[in-house]
């Protein structure tokens, strides 16, 4: 969550407030109303715009989130576990415990609540979480499965935290950008065989290998000082790289060419005139270190057999740049995430 400025919704009427958009809450907006758990002491990492997870202090440290799926038609279980514990690899801990709130709508059958228990018992065997608890019910107040998980870990050693990119730094991305967009839009839309065309059909199959997880990823780069790290999730790439940069201070300058982005997702979204950058981005992680460190840790991460590019630097300034072969342009921050504008044909 760190400093991205967006306020929109359908003007108002006569004495009426504008109603906020579909999907996270505005930074500007949120900012102001999220508690101050960093007043306390042992509070080392509190709620704040572009931090994945909270800190607290101990011996080891915990560092603790919460996170809802509501976009999932299917394969709810494993997004739900694979997001929560994404959010604290991406602060340097390790998945320990996941607990879940469940609700699910009127109509639901006994088969399809066991169903998911096993999908959500099975996604947290293979992220080596235990899962311990949490509350269950048949609700009016949904129309389709919800899945809220929040899950906590410990951590050796400093956070990842969003705030520490220091100018010289270079930004690595494991996998590619939209890994999970493109797997939902594969998998939830009627048409996306027509659109995907038989060559790019795999892009379905992206939420089993190589999945959305990072957990993969965290236990290679334990092993290096890494400086920063984030989760790219709504909003995509774009927005994972301007909140590393708001809440660093720093500028990032990104290299189009090295940002790795596969062809199916490229013709997905040039069909639905989305930009990949500002897409579902869960299942990669971004990172910064200094060169030569985020070379070393890139190269430990490909020979663990997980894609990973350095894609740009951090300087003095402000901002985030792509570079292209015409030039730089300042890259867009996509506050609303491109999946909210391809439709209805995702439930």
């Amino acid at each position: 969550m760190c400093g991205m400025e967006r306020l929109s919704g359908p003007p108002p009427g006569p004495g009426l407030e504008p109603a906020l958009p579909e999907g996270k809450i505005d930074a500007a907006v949120l900012a102001g109303l999220l508690p101050d758990g960093g007043a306390r002491p042992d509070v080392l990492v509190g709620a704040a715009i572009g931090e994945d997870a909270a800190v607290v202090a101990g011996a080891p440290r915990l560092v603790m989130t919460g996170d809802p799926i509501t976009l999932a038609g299917d394969a709810i279980g494993r997004y739900a576990v694979a997001v929560n514990c994404n959010d604290l690899v991406a602060m340097g801990a390790e998945p320990r415990y996941l607990t879940t709130t469940v609700l699910l709508p009127p109509g639901t059958t006994r088969g399809a609540l066991e169903e998911l228990f096993a999908e959500l018992a099975a996604a947290a065997n293979s992220a080596g979480v235990a899962w311990v608890g949490g509350h269950t019910e048949i609700t009016g107040a949904v129309t389709r499965p919800v899945v809220a998980a929040a899950a906590v870990g410990m951590l050796e050693g400093e956070p990842w935290s969003s705030t520490r990119v220091r100018p010289g730094d270079a930004i690595v991305l494991t996998k590619w950008v939209a890994l999970e967009g493109t797997t939902l839009l594969a998998r939830e839309r009627r048409d996306a065989a027509a659109l995907l065309g038989d060559r790019h059909a795999a892009a379905a199959r992206w939420l089993d290998a190589p999945g959305i997880s990072v957990v993969a990823e965290g236990r290679v780069l334990r092993a290096f000082e890494v400086h920063a790290a984030h989760d790219p999730t709504e909003g995509g790439v774009a927005a994972g790289l301007h909140e590393l940069a708001s809440c660093s201070g720093v500028a990032i300058e990104v290299d189009a060419a090295a940002v790795p982005i596969r062809e199916a997702t490229r013709r997905l979204c040039r069909t639905l005139r989305i930009d990949a950058l500002g897409l579902l981005a869960s299942g990669a992680l971004l990172f910064s270190a200094a060169p030569e460190e985020a070379e070393r840790a890139a190269a430990a991460l490909r020979e663990a057999g997980i894609p990973a590019a350095v894609i740009g630097a951090a300087h003095g300034g402000s901002g985030v740049t792509l570079r292209t072969a015409s030039g730089s342009r300042p890259l867009p921050a996509y506050p609303v995430d491109e999946i909210y504008r391809v439709g209805s044909e995702v439930p």
